[in-house]
C-alpha cells in the first residue's frame, strides 16, 4: 500500500459567510413606514488552499493547489480565469517547482457550483521536498496580483514495531504507536475499514458505508498513541449506529480488513482546518496566505500500514495488541 497523507483539499471547500446586494423593505406596524437597508456587495476574492503532502517514500509526495473566487461575486463570468495562475513552490535553498492545472476533481471530491475554481498540481518526481524543509508557494494571479506564504514541513517519524502489513485477531484492540515528528502541531489517525457489512451482517449490526471512513486528531506533538479500532473516528460519533460504535470499541471482526495512516500535520494546517465536528482551529479559520488573496498553505507528513483481520494462520507478522 502506498502511504497515504491526509488530503483535506481533496475533501472539500470551506464555507464563507456571503453576503448579497439587496434592498429590504422592513415594515414597522407604528406608522407603516419603509425603511430601505442595504448590505456590502460581495468582495471579489481569491481563495487559495494549498497543501504539500509528504509520504515515506518521495514517490508518495504531491503538492496541490485549489484556487477559487469567493461564492456570489457578481459578473464572476468577465473575471481572468484562475486556470491561468501560475503556482510556483520554492524550497529555501533555491530549488523551485511548478504546480501544473490539472482537472478539478484532482482536488475536490465535488462542489455545489458549476465553476468550483482551478486546480493545480505537482507530482512525486517534481515534489522533491522532504520533512523538515521550509518551502514558500508563490501564485500569480491572472491580471495581475499575487498570494504568498510559506510551510516549514513537519520533521519525519516512524511507527513503532508496525509492518507495512500485519495480521490482527478477530475482536482485539490494536497499540498504533508512533515516533515524534518535529514541528509538527497536531497528529491524524485515519483508517478506511472493508468488509464490515457482511461481516457484522450476522450479530444484527447494518453497516451501510463499505469502506467505512473514520477519522481521529491528536492535538499534541506528544500525543503519540492510538489504539485501533476503539479511538478512531472521534470525528465520526455522530454520524455513526450506535450499535455499531459499540461493536467498534472490542475491535474488528473476522473477514474484515482496514487501511490505518498517520499524519502529522503543521500549524497552518492546524490553524485552517474546520468544517462539521472536525474543528481543530475553533470556530475561525486562520490563513496562512497574504497578499491579493488569502486561504492556507499547509504541509503533512504520512506513515501507513494494512491490517488483515482474521483469526486463520496467515504468515503475516502480528499486529501489537493493546
Amino acid at each position: 500500500m502506498g502511504t497515504r497523507a491526509w488530503s483535506p483539499i481533496a475533501r472539500g471547500r470551506p464555507s464563507w459567510r456571503l453576503g448579497l446586494s439587496v434592498v429590504t423593505a422592513v415594515s414597522f406596524l407604528a406608522g407603516c413606514e419603509l425603511e430601505e437597508i442595504t448590505l456590502a456587495e460581495v468582495e471579489n476574492v481569491v481563495i487559495a488552499e494549498i497543501y504539500l503532502d509528504i509520504g515515506a517514500d518521495r514517490s508518495d509526495n504531491v503538492a496541490r493547489a485549489f484556487l477559487h473566487r469567493t461564492v456570489g461575486v457578481p459578473d464572476a463570468e468577465s473575471l481572468p480565469p484562475l486556470y491561468d495562475a501560475l503556482v510556483t513552490m520554492t524550497r529555501s535553498d533555491g530549488f523551485s517547482f511548478p504546480l501544473l492545472p490539472e482537472d478539478t476533481d484532482d482536488c475536490l471530491e465535488s462542489s455545489p457550483i458549476e465553476e468550483p475554481g482551478a486546480c493545480f498540481i505537482a507530482d512525486a518526481a517534481t515534489a522533491f521536498i522532504e520533512p523538515g524543509d521550509v518551502v514558500e508557494v508563490l501564485v500569480e494571479l491572472p491580471g495581475g496580483g499575487e498570494i504568498r506564504g510559506a510551510t516549514r514541513v513537519p520533521g519525519g517519524f516512524e511507527l513503532v514495531g508496525i509492518p507495512d502489513i500485519c495480521s490482527l485477531v478477530p475482536n482485539a484492540l490494536m497499540t498504533v504507536e508512533w515516533s515524534t515528528s518535529a514541528e509538527a502541531w497536531a497528529y491524524l489517525s485515519e483508517t478506511s475499514i472493508r468488509g464490515l457489512p457482511n461481516a457484522l451482517r450476522p450479530e444484527g449490526i447494518v453497516v451501510r458505508d463499505d469502506p467505512l471512513y473514520l477519522l481521529g486528531l491528536s492535538i499534541s506533538d506528544s500525543d503519540t498513541t492510538v489504539v485501533f479500532p476503539s479511538e478512531f473516528g472521534v470525528f465520526n460519533r455522530f454520524d455513526l449506529d450506535a450499535d455499531l460504535a459499540v461493536r467498534l470499541q472490542r475491535g474488528l471482526p473476522a473477514g474484515s480488513n482496514a487501511e490505518i495512516s498517520i499524519t502529522a500535520v503543521d500549524r497552518n494546517y492546524v490553524n485552517w482546518a474546520r468544517g462539521g465536528n472536525f474543528n481543530p482551529s475553533g470556530q475561525v479559520r486562520v490563513p496562512s496566505l497574504s497578499g491579493d488573496g488569502t486561504g492556507v498553505f499547509a504541509s503533512t507528513v504520512g506513515r501507513g500500514f494494512d491490517v488483515l483481520v482474521t483469526s486463520q494462520a496467515s504468515g503475516l507478522p502480528a499486529c501489537p495488541l493493546d
